[in-house]
């Protein structure tokens, strides 16, 4: 059964907010606020619940990027959908929560060694505003991404 969920890359200036997660799948990671769709919750209305969860931020008007599709451990089937957000209109301080700690990092200074290998391939270009749909294929073990394939909603 495929999971739907979300992820939201927060924005402030030339910093991006990472979460590095305690728990679950991403657990070791860097990575942006996100998790599980509940029933009868649409993408937005989740990745604003998620960010205020595991942030403390409130976030207004996310830009809806597009779905990145899983498919892990070596196998062929979806194992995971995320709608991805980025979200640069917000209110709060952010603070760390049991899902994780958050730390404000330079675009220079972005720990791809420390996040998803898919991370790479997809984040430069949430953070110059393209929308994509994308596909992902990881190693057994979950290290590395195998195969992809992205596309522009926008045109590159």
């Amino acid at each position: 059964m495929t999971i739907d969920a979300t992820i939201c890359h927060v924005i402030r200036g030339s910093r991006l907010l990472l979460k590095k997660a305690t728990r679950g799948i991403s657990a070791g990671k860097w990575n942006g606020p996100g998790g599980k769709i509940e029933p009868g919750e649409t993408p937005a209305k989740c990745v604003i619940r998620e960010v205020r969860e595991e942030t403390s931020l409130s976030i207004a008007n996310p830009l809806y990027h597009g779905r990145i599709g899983f498919c892990m451990n070596g196998g062929k089937g979806l194992d995971y959908v995320v709608h991805v957000f980025s979200a640069r209109h917000f209110s709060g301080s952010p603070h760390s929560s049991v899902e994780g700690r958050v730390r404000w990092f330079d675009f220079q200074e972005i720990p791809y060694s420390k996040m998803w290998d898919d991370d790479r391939y997809w984040l430069p270009l949430l953070l110059n505003g393209i929308t994509f749909d994308a596909r992902f294929s990881y190693d057994r073990g979950n290290q590395r991404v195998v195969e992809y394939e992205i596309k522009s909603r926008t045109g590159l």
